[in-house]
């Protein structure tokens, strides 16, 4: 044991003096990151967000990392308590993922970190319809994905608008089959993030009722439900931000819809984050309308495909999860194969149909 004294100092301060106290730098979290999608992981800018001042961190460019210090100052009762030590692995292109690590009661340095599959950012997909024989746009085509021809054990679906919040691995998908009950229009425009609508007639809503969103040619059609009316005339506040803008008048249509649940339930082979636009399930819906989350506060409804417009053009936002996509356009065979570039922030992939 350790011998220690008091030493009182001239101001009367009692310092406490020991002897023979060996402090040693090591690792005290060790831990790796991979691709969620491709395994193999090297990014020159793979980095941990740490606030605790007491540790340092070392990363390499192939995702092996340490949490580094001097363990006995910075977890000074480990002989009868734990600790948690909280960090965020970053990595350019790819979600920030938060991890908390515990630090056993009585534990051997280092600790092993649980190893992390780092999810890429989404891309944006987009090109364009054209006519094999006269060169001219398409306009109305549905682009959607299917499976491979060689029959996959995942199923990939594309949406019109990216998912508003976050869901659960086996989360339930299932067609919805949208019956509109009544209409209005904007008073006012609003733009992507809106919480609120201005319409010109708010007869038969109430909390809880759905709205569809709808552009004249619908590349567009977002469903939105009901939080409150009011205070002002014609103000429908809503349980979620608007992913998309949409002009006043004649230039959107806003029906007030019921959803009856119909056919096969799928489920999410993995989870999803809120802002993709890209469903992997068990099971391939080829369907107009899904509902994610039937049957709670989370659930939504989404369009399968993207519509080209007058020009023939196509979008898709919150495109990811997956190493290659199998795009159809207006069901045109054999499918197109896509390999997506995630270090491009925008792919482009057009159709002659």
């Amino acid at each position: 044991m350790n011998a220690s004294w008091t030493i009182s100092g001239t101001d009367g301060t009692l310092y406490t003096v020991v002897t023979d106290v060996t402090t040693t730098y090591q690792a005290a979290i060790t831990g790796a990151v991979t691709d969620e999608i491709f395994g193999a992981f090297n990014s020159p800018g793979f980095t941990i967000d740490l606030t605790r001042t007491d540790l340092q961190t070392k990363t390499t460019i192939e995702g092996l990392y340490a949490i580094t210090g001097y363990p006995l100052l910075s977890f000074p009762q480990l002989s009868s308590t734990s600790y948690a030590v909280s960090y965020t692995l970053e990595a350019p292109g790819y979600r920030d993922h938060p991890l908390t690590v515990t630090i056993p009661q009585n534990t051997l340095f280092p600790v092993s970190a649980p190893s992390v599959p780092l999810r890429r950012l989404p891309v944006r997909l987009q090109g364009r319809v054209v006519s094999d024989m006269t060169g001219l746009p398409v306009a109305g085509a549905l682009v959607v994905a299917v499976d491979n021809p060689t029959p996959p054990s995942a199923h990939t679906m594309l949406l019109r608008t990216p998912l508003y919040g976050a869901h659960a691995q086996n989360a339930p998908v299932q067609q919805a089959t949208i019956s509109s009950t009544g209409s209005a229009q904007l008073t006012q425009a609003v733009t992507g993030g809106a919480t609120t609508l201005m319409l010109n007639n708010t007869s038969g809503l109430s909390a809880g009722s759905l709205l569809q969103l709808v552009t004249p040619s619908p590349t567009q059609v977002e469903y939105a439900q009901v939080l409150s009316l009011g205070p002002a005339t014609g103000q429908v506040n809503l349980t979620k931000p608007l992913n998309r803008s949409y002009g006043a008048g004649t230039a959107t249509t806003v029906n007030i819809v019921t959803a009856a649940l119909t056919g096969t339930v799928a489920h999410l082979l993995t989870d999803a984050n809120a802002s993709d636009g890209t469903l992997v399930a068990d099971t391939l819906l080829q369907v107009t309308t899904l509902a994610i989350d039937a049957g709670s506060a989370a659930v939504e409804y989404h369009e399968v495909g993207a519509i080209a417009d007058s020009n023939g053009y196509y979008a898709f936002d919150g495109v990811g999860r997956v190493q290659e996509l199998f795009l159809e356009a207006n069901g045109k065979t054999p499918p197109t194969s896509w390999m997506i570039e995630f270090d491009q922030a925008t792919n482009v992939v057009d159709f002659r149909i």
